[in-house]
């Protein structure tokens, strides 16, 4: 707070750097200062060296020596105590950007650092009034929920649904990497990953040593202009974004390998024809030991929130029983 009463812009520079997720520098180790101590690494000098790194201007063995350059040049302190935890994303000091949007939003907005959210789905036993009229109707995958942002200057960075870089599917990356300079803006493309096992998969997700992933396969269901998503809300319909998605995989199949669009199925909750069809699909996602069916809204847009337009459904077994007798149950005498 004292900070922010104080229009301490660097402090609060080097803090959005470490704690916006939209922010990754792209290299997995940075060493420690292990004396002696430089001249000192002016914050000009290190901010220039991170928007290096975001951008990936400076990848490879031109990040490692540009890196210890300036690592060289600065005070231990200031290195172990400052620019590593930023280039490392880790403040270790127990705040998130939430902690800090609680502090600054009435003292100073241009502090505020951006949270990372995507849609999520209600329970549609809480909200049964919604399932109805058309729907679009999919099955609910038993994965990882990852958002893989593609910028069309090559870049790729793949998040968890609480915005946690994730860094362990480089064959879908790299894939993802081929086909980015075709794209005319950045985009978002929102799916699940589903490996051979989920136990393996879950082990793998955040492990930051080398992990044999090669059989995991992303399943696009959603995606969504970046410019849009840093925004909250994207009006286009779901039926259009699906068809997007669609199109998109289909048009790249050859080098999206490990990319798959996740079919979905319109279906008119109001007729008998529909109802039937929709117990049909439920019937064979329990057959297929998925974890349950979606429901989502043809004509609702995405909100980078908790929303009705999607809704979960946990499969359920219809079965018809015959009556073949009763029996009378007497009172406990108490």
């Amino acid at each position: 707070e004292a900070q922010a009463k104080e229009s301490n812009d660097i402090f609060f520079e080097g803090v959005r750097l470490a704690l916006d997720p939209m922010v990754t520098f792209g290299v997995k180790k940075v060493p420690k200062h292990g004396g002696p101590d430089g001249q000192g690494l002016p914050w000009p000098a290190f901010r220039a060296l991170a928007d290096s790194l975001s951008t990936r201007q400076l990848t490879g063995d031109a990040a490692r020596d540009a890196i210890e350059l300036c690592l060289k040049s600065a005070k231990k302190t200031e290195w172990n105590d400052w620019y590593l935890r930023i280039l490392t994303k880790d403040l270790r000091c127990g705040i998130s950007e939430t902690t800090v949007n609680k502090v600054v939003k009435k003292i100073n907005p241009n502090y505020l650092i951006p949270v990372f959210e995507c849609q999520l789905a209600h329970d549609s036993a809480n909200h049964e009034s919604k399932v109805c009229g058309k729907k679009l109707i999919e099955v609910k995958l038993d994965g990882v929920r990852v958002l893989t942002i593609v910028y069309p200057d090559g870049r790729v960075n793949q998040y968890s649904r609480n915005g946690k870089e994730l860094v362990n599917f480089g064959h879908i990356k790299s894939q993802f990497e081929k086909i980015a300079t075709g794209l005319k803006e950045p985009w978002v493309f929102d799916g699940e990953i589903m490996s051979s096992s989920f136990q393996d998969l879950m082990k793998q997700v955040h492990r930051k040593s080398d992990v044999a992933a090669n059989d995991a396969v992303l399943n696009l269901f959603d995606c969504i202009p970046l410019v849009h998503f840093k925004a909250g809300k994207w009006n286009a319909k779901q039926s259009f974004r699906t068809e997007h998605v669609t199109k998109f995989v289909e048009h790249h199949k050859d080098v999206l390998t490990h990319v798959r669009a996740l079919s979905q199925e319109l279906v008119d909750l109001d007729s008998e024809k529909g109802q039937k069809r929709f117990k049909e699909i439920n019937a064979q996602a329990i057959a297929g030991g998925y974890e349950g069916i979606m429901i989502k809204d043809p004509d609702a847009g995405y909100e980078c929130r908790r929303s009705t337009s999607w809704l979960k459904l946990k499969p359920f077994i219809e079965v018809s029983l015959t009556v073949v007798g009763t029996e009378e149950i007497g009172r406990a005498h108490v």
